[in-house]
């Protein structure tokens, strides 16, 4: 059983920069989860994984995103693209048929090809090979419904794991890897905390406690590790946090002041994250 991980959770723009914010308040104080043997993430989460992992520290990455000194994905996810999401989403009140309506959404989509989803991914990304770091991405198969973890150990390079982790339908088809279609772990779960069932010390980060619909939440599966004898901590934007964030976590604008927050909230939830990471 590794020692510890840290799971950071999907949800944009405004995720990351909350993330980013927490880890650097945290480290403020002298809680470094960077360190973390496990860096495991959904979509944005995965992207912020890879940054830790390549040995950024959490202050400069703040830095960046208060600053907006770095240039973050700009995607326009339309309304008709979340009514589209939302159909399949709320169509079912089993998280497994959610996953399944929505893996037929992603492979719906055929005016997207898989190379513009690498354009666009791959210009996010900070290095080109898996690091040395263990880094776990977590992504969906559309044609089973099956969660995976993609690592350096999975017989797949880093910008297809990446790819795959960030493709959102509708906005972008599933990648192919394999003989699966993969599309965005968050279309699963928000964080995928409960795959981390192999780590003694957790603490998940989650931007969004919960998707849409039967979706399980942050807590529940926080629930499920511990369940299994991990101890686990863990975080989520208080009110001050999601008035920050606003209605679009794609708007960035929004970054410096979620990422503010963030920090704020790992300073003040540094002993009980401390007591977790430490204990």
């Amino acid at each position: 059983m590794a020692d510890t991980a840290l799971v950071l959770g999907g949800g944009g723009l405004t995720a990351y920069g909350w993330q980013v914010g927490v880890l650097a308040g945290l480290a403020d104080v002298g809680v470094h989860l960077a360190d973390a043997a496990v860096l495991a993430g959904t979509s944005a989460g995965s992207l912020l994984a890879l940054d830790l992992a390549r040995g950024s520290a959490p202050a400069d990455l703040y830095k960046e995103q208060v600053g907006r000194e770095r240039a973050m994905l700009d995607v326009d996810f339309t309304f008709a693209m979340t009514l589209r999401y939302l159909w399949a989403a709320l169509g079912s009140r089993d998280p497994k048929t959610v996953v399944e309506r929505i893996g037929r959404l992603a492979l719906s989509v055929r005016d997207v090809p898989e190379s513009a989803v690498f354009d666009a991914i791959g210009s996010q990304l900070p290095v080109r090979d898996w690091p040395e770091r263990t880094v776990r991405m977590f992504a969906v198969d559309a044609l089973t419904g099956e969660p995976a973890a993609f690592d350096a150990g999975s017989g797949t390079d880093l910008l297809h794991a990446m790819s795959a982790t960030c493709a959102l339908p509708p906005l972008f088809p599933p990648i192919t890897i394999g003989s699966g279609r993969w599309m965005d772990g968050g279309v699963r779960s928000t964080t995928n905390a409960d795959l981390v069932d192999d780590c003694a010390r957790v603490v998940v980060l989650a931007p969004i406690p919960k998707g849409a619909g039967a979706s399980p939440s942050a807590r529940s599966q926080v629930g499920t590790l511990a369940a299994r004898g991990a101890r686990v901590a863990l975080l989520t934007p208080d009110r001050e946090a999601r008035r920050a964030f606003g209605r679009n976590p794609l708007d960035a604008s929004r970054i410096p002041g979620a990422a503010r927050e963030g920090r704020r909230q790992g300073a003040a939830h540094a002993e009980r994250v401390r007591e977790i990471w430490h204990g």
